[in-house]
């Protein structure tokens, strides 16, 4: 499904909001139908559940663009971040043969918006999804620390593309594409990105942000900063290759 254009910030409100009380229902409904033991129309429920997803999936980047015009900079470890990221999409795409692999320095804190900054690497998956083989497909997501700061690299063995048409959809502004949102967010937090061929013949992304200095860092304890829930980004934003997955 293409990303819905032309939405607003309250038409995009009114549509997942309608669209999670379907869901919500939906799920209570399957759960009776299986107490009922009808096993042939919970399959007909979990159809409409992923199809609200499928939505739900073409309009979040609509929200993401306005929301980063609201850019708020906090300071957060990096490492923990991703770490959790990945392992939410591992387990979302558990039936999937596409890797993806780690490579996180510990203890990495940034200045950023993490919940912008969430929306950013997620786009950034699902194009590498998209992009690689579906049995032999690897994804490989580094962090490291460099002098003043963090690099950020996600990358894949996959396909390839033109770098030109590429850097075109990243300074889009007028787009929700996955790639536009990607942009906007390192415009937004004043850094560039780079966008190359990876050492395994697919797509290289990377950027960086400011370390943050730990007189600055208030945060002692781990904290997440991706939801527990039904309605995770990160759900809505894998919800974008459940087609290709479903066909294998």
């Amino acid at each position: 499904m293409e990303e819905l254009l032309e939405l607003n910030k309250h038409e995009c409100t009114v549509i997942r909001s309608n669209l999670m009380e379907v869901v919500n229902c939906a799920e209570r409904l399957e759960l009776a139908l299986e107490d009922a033991d009808v096993y042939e129309e919970m399959g007909a429920v979990r159809r409409i559940v992923s199809s609200c997803y499928k939505v739900l999936s073409a309009v979040i980047n609509s929200e993401e663009m306005a929301k980063l015009d609201e850019y708020r900079p906090v300071y957060f470890c990096l490492s923990d971040l991703v770490e959790d990221m990945v392992n939410v999409c591992r387990s979302q795409l558990r039936r999937s043969n596409v890797e993806i692999i780690s490579e996180i320095e510990t203890g990495v804190y940034v200045e950023s918006d993490p919940d912008r900054l969430t929306s950013c690497l997620m786009n950034l998956i699902v194009n590498a999804i998209k992009n690689v083989d579906k049995d032999e497909g690897k994804i490989r997501i580094r962090i490291s620390k460099l002098s003043g700061s963090a690099s950020l690299t996600v990358s894949d063995n996959g396909y390839g593309a033109e770098l030109e048409e590429i850097e075109e959809c990243l300074c889009d502004e007028e787009s929700t594409s996955g790639l536009a949102v990607v942009g906007k967010f390192c415009r937004e937090a004043g850094t560039n990105i780079v966008v190359d061929e990876s050492v395994d013949g697919g797509l290289l992304f990377s950027f960086r942000l400011p370390l943050a200095s730990f007189n600055e860092i208030t945060l002692k304890s781990r904290k997440s900063f991706i939801p527990a829930n039904s309605f995770s980004p990160i759900r809505v934003y894998l919800a974008k290759v459940e087609d290709d997955e479903a066909e294998d």
